[in-house]
């Protein structure tokens, strides 16, 4: 029988098998490959599924931080119900401005600190206008030029003096009327306080009213489709 290929084609054709299987072992390991990494079962890339198990425990979180904030603004401002109720928080105030009422009329005296000012910056200003007029240091000219702006000075220490003076008595006179409404002042303080408390009651209410819808709404999710 005669051979139906030559060494040289049965050579060229045992390469080629060879060739194709390992192309085709190539591509199948290959393929799987590429599907696992980009496919959208990867576990790297897939998301955590909603269930109603995660969605009660998201539920739960929020309630707890909602009871959590509210606790906090109760005790907050219970507080500061405590702090503007107490009975002597208004007279304390007013017993600390009379303190610092009494401070300030002993500075605007007739015989207190400003008076006392007032009269040592004249004072100062009239013994240099004194001086410059015996003084035989400087020449003629230097010393008439020296005293007239002395004298200049004295003239608007005066007015300075006494604008501080009629200052002075007109504020003391306030001083002491505030001194002798102390009592009025105390009940005007109380009536602030109590202003206070409303809008701290008020904004606490509102705290409650939204903490209560949040209530609510985890309510719904206790309760079973059936009822």
């Amino acid at each position: 029988m005669t051979d139906l290929f030559t060494p040289r084609q049965l050579s060229l054709s045992l390469r080629g098998a060879i060739c194709a299987a390992l192309l085709c072992t190539a591509m199948v390991t290959t393929i799987p490959v590429r599907a696992a990494e980009n496919g959208p079962s990867s576990p790297a890339s897939a998301a955590a599924p909603s269930t109603p198990l995660n969605d009660f425990r998201t539920q739960l979180g929020d309630v707890r931080k909602s009871l959590e904030g509210v606790n906090a603004r109760i005790e907050e401002k219970a507080k500061t119900i405590e702090s503007l109720s107490r009975p002597d928080a208004a007279k304390q105030q007013v017993e600390e401005l009379q303190a610092l009422i009494s401070q300030t009329l002993g500075l605007v005296a007739d015989n207190g600190e400003i008076a006392k000012l007032g009269a040592r910056a004249l004072g100062y200003a009239r013994s240099k206008q004194e001086q410059m007029r015996n003084d035989t240091k400087f020449t003629p000219s230097e010393r008439q030029a020296l005293q007239k702006r002395w004298d200049q000075n004295v003239a608007e220490m005066v007015k300075a003096t006494d604008d501080l003076a009629k200052a002075s008595g007109e504020f003391a006179q306030l001083l002491k009327t505030v001194q002798t409404r102390g009592d009025y002042a105390s009940e005007v303080l109380e009536v602030e306080n109590a202003d206070e408390m409303v809008r701290v009651v008020r904004n606490l209410a509102g705290d409650v009213r939204g903490a209560s819808e949040g209530l609510k709404l985890f309510i719904r999710s206790l309760t079973p489709p059936e009822s």
